[in-house]
């Protein structure tokens, strides 16, 4: 049995660096700003869920708990997915409806989401994230094509 090799997480950040700096326009998010927006989130005490996509992935990922910022700082843990660099979030949303996956094959579960209340935590931080808001989503974007 072959044992699993340790991840290094200095290679995987600079890999992601490199790949956003040659497949993207822009990168609009620093580490500071991410972390400046999960700790916002996290301190205003909101339940917030989101969906998340990186560089480099076509697939969207649902975030029910809040980032653990316990990592160094170019990296946050996005539990149940795994810790990883802050430069490859190409954005992360907050939808209005939230659907949650139920077993049995039972239809997702709908919630309402309260998104102004989210914005209004964004807003306060006095920071200028990159933000696009439409009547049904909130979305932070890092990277522009």
């Amino acid at each position: 049995m072959r044992k699993s090799q340790p991840v290094d997480m200095m290679a995987l950040r600079l890999k992601a660096k490199k790949f956003a700096a040659e497949n993207y326009a822009a990168s609009l998010m620093s580490n500071t700003k991410w972390r400046a927006l999960f700790s916002a989130l996290e301190e205003a005490g909101i339940d917030a869920h989101c969906s998340v996509k990186f560089v480099g992935d076509d697939k969207q990922f649902e975030i029910a708990v809040h980032p653990g910022l316990y990592p160094p700082h170019a990296y946050v843990d996005l539990w149940p997915l795994n810790v990883y660099p802050l430069v490859e979030i190409e954005w992360i949303e907050f939808r209005r409806i939230v659907r949650y996956r139920r077993d049995n094959n039972l239809p997702a579960k709908l919630v309402l989401q309260d998104i102004d209340a989210i914005r209004a935590v964004i807003q306060n931080t006095g920071k200028r994230f990159p933000l696009e808001a439409s009547e049904d989503a909130i979305r932070i974007v890092g990277h522009v094509r």
